[in-house]
């Protein structure tokens, strides 16, 4: 379910092995597409547990798998647009007090590289955005621990949504169908938003349960809810 330009960036990049020129054309061998499409999609159970920080690659960052891990890191942690939202998050609950955040980066929702983050700058150089209110960040990483065992090699249950986000996390993302004619259109809002929410926090399937109806409620319940973030350095330690 992707179209012909992410088709090219995932071949581009080494997914299924390096292509040969033939004539006017690159072929790839059909047995590492088959492999590369037979990878199974990451477990829900795995994502919960980790919660990580997921960049999705688009066609500006030319990502290489024949690169180092170092070289790959360049591409991946420079330059996001982190909503404030999220920003919220990952300033209040990662990358604080030596504290580590996993990160996973995908191309096309296949995961190609994984690290943990240790904190961020501020790209105060980089162009502005018309509708940004802050500097895009660049993360400093290291290279995962065990918890990207799991991860790897797999795709990711990704719709189309932000570009940064983090796994079971509530989005704020476009709210859809709210009839502004109507008497009702705020109430309808919030209920747009609050299935939203519920929708991007799998670790959260239950709270409709307990009878939380607000965006802030959804929010405290899932900082107290969700699993301890694992912090693991290089060799998986805990």
């Amino acid at each position: 379910m992707i179209g012909k330009v992410e088709a090219n960036r995932v071949l581009t990049a080494g997914l299924a092995g390096p292509g040969q020129k033939v004539g006017s054309a690159i072929v790839y061998d059909e047995r590492r597409l088959a492999a590369l499409l037979a990878q199974p999609r990451c477990a829900d159970e795995t994502l919960d547990a980790v919660r990580p920080l997921i960049v999705r690659l688009g066609r500006d960052r030319r990502f290489d798998l024949s690169q180092t891990w170092e070289e790959q890191a360049e591409v991946v942690r420079r330059n996001w647009y982190v909503p404030f939202l999220l920003g919220m998050l990952l300033d209040r609950w990662g990358c604080l007090d030596g504290r580590r955040f996993p990160l996973v980066a995908t191309v096309a929702s296949w995961v190609v590289f994984g690290a943990e983050v240790t904190g961020h700058t501020y790209d105060r150089d980089a162009p502005p955005a018309a509708n940004r209110s802050i500097p895009p960040r660049t993360f400093r990483v290291e290279p995962p621990g065990a918890w990207f065992e799991p991860i790897k090699e797999t795709w990711l249950p990704l719709e189309h949504g932000p570009t940064v986000t983090v796994w079971g996390a509530p989005t704020n993302g476009p709210l859809r169908e709210v009839d502004w004619l109507r008497v009702d259109a705020e109430k309808q809002k919030e209920q747009i938003e609050y299935e939203m929410w519920l929708r991007s926090a799998p670790a959260l399937r239950d709270v409709a349960q307990v009878g939380l109806t607000s965006a802030g409620a959804i929010l405290r319940a899932w900082k107290a809810a969700a699993p301890p973030r694992p912090e693991t350095g290089r060799d998986g330690a805990r």
